[in-house]
């Protein structure tokens, strides 16, 4: 095998590591933001249950008015005003 011939073969284990090293820190990345994303947990409980704990939660502001999501309800729309 001449030096050429083996200069090649390094480059081509090279390239091939570092394809190999380029896929295995995506799924890494990919995995570890998936996981991160709040969004993307789904715990044993149906979303009834959630909205349920949604609502019996204690959201209150410093004024001490409750605030919390309405449920099944069109958001209220206010209009007129400069």
């Amino acid at each position: 095998m001449t030096r050429i011939e083996q200069a090649r073969r390094k480059v081509r284990i090279a390239q091939y590591a570092i394809t190999v090293a380029a896929a295995a820190a995506l799924a890494a990345f990919g995995a570890a933001a998936r996981s991160s994303h709040p969004g993307s947990h789904v715990g044993s409980s149906s979303s009834a249950t959630a909205a349920q704990q949604l609502r019996t939660q204690s959201n209150s502001t410093s004024s001490g008015t409750y605030v919390s999501p309405s449920f099944g309800q069109p958001p209220q729309v206010q209009s007129g005003g400069s």
